[in-house]
């Protein structure tokens, strides 16, 4: 019997989830988590083949999530089920160490037959996902697509300045002082080849939000 660990912070998500993976004999959720924390715990007392995750688990949100549970369990395949658009997230997913990115429109079948690619070792990359990415896309090696220009922190903020956040809550957020987002903010700006505020909070809404206008 496989055992599958859920990771959402919803509770409805990770009980609909199970249901659809109970109507396989062969697998069973045995661990659900809420929180990055209690998946922690969770994980310490309880094996698991594969960890379904959401990526944003309150606690600890976005790529960092990946990256801190391979980390600590560097065998354990993870299969991102996730709400974010797979054109700005699935390819940074994939780098973090994830073997499966799906968004959670995902209908069922495409679900289990995800789990099972995983399950084998194997990358699934959806077919939205196959479609956006470059032809010869390299996914282990840095690869220089628009969001792979940022770092990390820089992608975060940008991510907030999408959801309309002040640049005084973004560094409350993150804990950083507002002059150090102040400079991630002129970073992007460069790096992205934007040339004001209005331009950038343009661009992070689109494409945080899958909207496919011309920024310009």
């Amino acid at each position: 019997m496989v055992s599958l660990a859920v990771a959402d912070d919803h509770e409805l998500i990770r009980n609909g989830l199970e249901m659809i993976i109970r109507t396989r004999s062969d697998m069973q959720v045995t661990v659900q988590a809420a929180s990055y924390q209690e998946l922690l715990e969770s994980l310490e007392k309880e094996h698991v083949d594969l960890l379904l995750l959401d990526l944003n688990l309150g606690d600890l949100n976005g790529l960092a999530t990946i990256e801190e549970i391979r980390t600590r369990y560097p065998s354990l395949p993870i299969l991102v089920l996730s709400a974010y658009p797979e054109e700005v997230y699935a390819l940074r997913a994939f780098k973090s160490g994830a073997l499966g990115y799906l968004n959670k429109a995902v209908v069922s079948s495409e679900l289990i037959d995800a789990i099972t690619t995983v399950l084998r070792g194997k990358r699934y990359i959806s077919r939205t996902v196959e479609e956006i990415l470059p032809l010869g896309t390299d996914l282990t090696p840095e690869t220089k697509t628009i969001d792979d220009l940022l770092s990390k922190r820089e992608f975060e903020v940008l991510n907030l300045i999408a959801q309309g956040k002040s640049p005084k809550e973004i560094a409350e957020e993150m804990g950083l002082s507002p002059k150090t987002v102040s400079t991630y903010r002129t970073r992007i700006l460069d790096k992205l080849s934007l040339e004001n505020t209005a331009q950038l909070q343009r661009f992070a809404y689109e494409t945080f939000s899958g909207n496919t206008e011309s920024t310009q």
